[in-house]
């Protein structure tokens, strides 16, 4: 009995003990670092990117290409979405005069004002970080100046940190 005695009071010395152990906390920290880099990113969709004057009226009116080119913008700082052309005119394909790019405006769908295309008055949007899609409107109004052939012309997309 006495060893059996003795057992108890060591069994609660032992519980005693442990919950005493098991309430000391030890802290051990580290520290970890999220590192970002500025993004500037862009990417483009179109639909055809033919404006065919195959009718008579569409010399006087012009052609309009509504959401013809969509504009994927992804950053995280301010940011500006430049149209800037290869040079300022539309290339012959068969004689040698070109055409002005200018016969061709750009707008954002939500504007209601188209900007001729030309280098020395870029067209621009702009805003603030974010995922944003910029549709853009397009007209064609050659007048009737113009050899009967294909133009074509290169237009950049840039963006930029603003």
């Amino acid at each position: 009995m006495n060893s059996f005695l003795k057992t108890i009071i060591l069994l609660g010395w032992i519980t005693v003990i442990i919950p005493s152990v098991s309430i000391a906390q030890r802290y051990v920290t580290r520290s970890r670092t999220v590192q970002l880099y500025k993004v500037l990113d862009v990417s483009l969709s179109s639909t055809s990117s033919v404006f065919d004057f195959s009718a008579l009226t569409n010399y006087e009116n012009g052609i309009t290409k509504p959401g013809m080119i969509t504009a994927t913008v992804k950053a995280n700082v301010p940011w500006k979405l430049t149209l800037t052309l290869g040079n300022n005119t539309l290339s012959p394909q068969i004689t040698p005069t070109p055409m002005p790019a200018s016969v061709i405006g750009i707008k954002a769908s939500t504007s209601s004002v188209y900007t001729p295309v030309q280098n020395n008055a870029p067209f621009f949007v702009q805003n603030n970080p974010g995922l944003y899609t910029v549709v853009f409107d397009l007209r064609a109004i050659p007048g009737y100046q113009y050899e009967t052939q294909e133009y074509i012309g290169d237009f950049y997309f840039t963006v930029s940190q603003q």
